[in-house]
């Protein structure tokens, strides 16, 4: 998955458009026969730079699922500019493949494991949606640390888990640091 990425940044880079799935070359044949969720991180200095991701799988295959979500992080993350070529030279990727994905139901979200699962929480209306991955920050230990950071994701003062449809999702990651 991180050669996906790595790829769709060479070629995206080069030529201003996002590859399709032959343009890359993928050394492992299922990721063009299985559908995947998968969360592209890309980071610049060590600061988050862009991001993309889907809570369900979208496309009809792993490899193009990888390179919407990273043509996504480069240059669609409304919170950032897109990347530049400069940039783009210095990236540090973080894949992380969904494995498990379960809406809370009988739990709180102060019982999840933060540094092993992370969280997308959706408010009810659909207006508003966060996530927050493990071990994103060592300062962030227990769930009451994370709260005040969904404050801040969802833009909102409070933050009542009656809310929101909340999932814990469970990750294998990839790292190119």
């Amino acid at each position: 998955m991180l050669e996906i990425v790595k790829q769709t940044i060479d070629f995206y880079m080069k030529n201003l458009q996002a590859p399709r799935s032959f343009d890359i070359k993928v050394e492992n044949p299922l990721l063009l026969e299985q559908k995947i969720s998968v969360f592209v991180t890309l980071y610049y200095k060590w600061e988050i730079r862009g991001s993309a991701w889907n809570i369900k799988e979208i496309k009809d295959n792993a490899v193009s699922e990888i390179i919407e979500n990273t043509i996504h992080a480069l240059s669609k993350d409304s919170r950032f500019k897109a990347v530049s070529l400069n940039e783009a030279s210095e990236l540090k990727i973080r894949v992380d493949k969904i494995s498990k994905r379960e809406i809370l139901k009988e739990k709180s979200i102060k019982q999840i494991e933060p540094t092993t699962s992370w969280v997308i929480v959706i408010k009810k209306d659909y207006s508003k949606m966060a996530c927050i991955l493990p071990n994103i920050n060592p300062k962030l230990l227990t769930w009451d640390d994370f709260i005040p950071v969904l404050k801040e994701k969802l833009n909102e003062k409070s933050f009542n888990e009656a809310d929101y449809i909340i999932y814990e999702i469970k990750t294998e990651v990839e790292t190119s640091y």
